[in-house]
């Protein structure tokens, strides 16, 4: 199996005093492909986290996309990556602690033959 094309985004947030959160999504037609999620920066002491919240992925050609959602975890969040034969969309999520807490993220897709 080969890689046979890649896209990412990065995306980035500013707390300010009562902190935040940010999502992307990136969907495209039904494929094999793998998701990942990566801190790029953080400035200012605090909590700084990604993951992937949410995707979809499409089983049968002309049928429905089917959803998966993740709940947060306290021991770390979302899951940073994911891999399905059929996906079709993937949503990172990023979130920044109070007191001007800044972060920074890149969702990486990977799809292969």
């Amino acid at each position: 199996m080969a890689v046979s094309g890649m896209h990412y985004t990065n995306f980035s947030i500013d707390g300010g005093d009562n902190g935040g959160s940010h999502s992307v999504t990136y969907s495209f037609s039904p494929a094999y492909a793998a998701a990942q999620t990566s801190l790029s920066l953080v400035a200012n002491p605090g909590i700084c986290s990604v993951g992937i919240k949410h995707y979809e992925t499409r089983p049968q050609a002309n049928g429905p996309n089917k959803d998966f959602d993740f709940g947060w975890s306290d021991i770390g969040g979302y899951p940073p990556s994911i891999y399905d034969p059929h996906l079709t969309s993937v949503t990172a999520k990023m979130w920044v602690g109070q007191g001007n807490q800044w972060g920074q993220a890149t969702l990486n897709v990977w799809f292969f033959d």
